[in-house]
């Protein structure tokens, strides 16, 4: 069971390797295709799991399913991974305004390169692989080998990894509680179909949200991009002390909903976070190098105000 722990934390740190070499590389080879380099980022992400699932499950695939949790769901649990992603959005809206107080968003300074490739390539790039290629590593390889120790352990940690990977404290906030969300999902359901789903839901809503802002915003030609961007930048000192506490209370309503929908789900396919079989440790000195690693890139990486 120790070997698989060590398993996933390798390829952990080889995906993050590969996908860095990639951006590193990228840098002295000149690329005018934004897809193009978009897509290749996204393959570091899932090539060396793949190639890791087809040469250590290709004649137990039974195992693999299993592993990896890759089971179908029900009507019932899709309506239920729509309701908790629903009322997940708010949450990740405030955390990600409230990282805006201290750093740049990140995400607003590429949407200009993405705008370019049109809607469907761009809902492809954002939302289709993201919530496959994000999914099969933290939740498929990470969590599916974590929740065989310890699951409450395992959901954290898959979902640290999962903010990690952003790369800069903007992403981050959020990206960590949608982890969290995202991996109980997958416990409760047992399928990681149902992340899958929840994470195109969410990426689609924005990438199409962001989509038609820019549309209406290129039609009444009154305003650039940049001046849009820079009119959401704001500091903590420029918030007052009621519009914290609104976001704090709107904050916690929507995480106590967050809860009792994921509860709920639980309870309706009979599972709990309990460890049936054997219990351990997860933490090793591979996934404790990552974080290190990443914490270092994250601040280097990162616009702070």
């Amino acid at each position: 069971m120790r070997r698989k722990i060590t398993e996933a934390h390798l390829l952990l740190i080889i995906t993050f390797a590969m996908y860095m070499g990639y951006q590193w590389l990228m840098q002295w080879i000149p690329l005018h295709d934004v897809m193009f380099h978009v897509i290749m980022g996204q393959v570091m992400l899932i090539f060396p799991g793949a190639l890791w699932m087809l040469i250590r499950y290709r004649k137990n695939r039974p195992q693999l399913s299993e592993r990896m949790l890759f089971t179908p769901i029900s009507n019932a649990n899709i309506k239920m991974a729509v309701a908790v992603i629903i009322s997940a959005y708010p949450v990740v809206v405030i955390l990600n305004r409230f990282s805006m107080f201290f750093v740049k968003n990140q995400v607003m300074e590429v949407m200009p390169y993405m705008m370019r490739m049109g809607y469907f390539p761009m809902l492809f790039v954002m939302a289709v692989m993201p919530a496959f290629n994000e999914e099969f590593l933290c939740r498929g390889i990470l969590y599916g080998a974590y929740r065989q120790r310890a699951k409450t352990t395992g959901i954290w940690l898959s979902a640290l990894a999962f903010g990690l990977f952003h790369l800069n404290f903007n992403q981050m906030l959020y990206a960590v509680y949608l982890g969290i969300v995202l991996a109980l999902m997958v416990e409760a359901t047992g399928s990681i179909y149902t992340s899958m789903l929840m994470h195109f839901l969410l990426n689609g809503f924005n990438v199409t949200m962001n989509f038609m802002a820019n549309q209406r915003l290129i039609a009444d030609a009154a305003v650039n991009q940049q001046q849009v961007t820079e009119s959401v930048s704001q500091t903590l000192s420029d918030v007052s002390i009621q519009q914290l506490v609104t976001m704090a209370v709107v904050l916690a309503i929507f995480i106590f909903l967050n809860g009792i929908l994921i509860y709920s789900t639980f309870r309706m396919n009979g599972r709990s976070l309990q460890n049936d079989g054997e219990k351990g440790r997860v933490i090793d000195g591979w996934i404790v190098t990552f974080v290190i690693i990443t914490v270092i890139l994250t601040y280097m990486n990162t616009d702070f105000l």
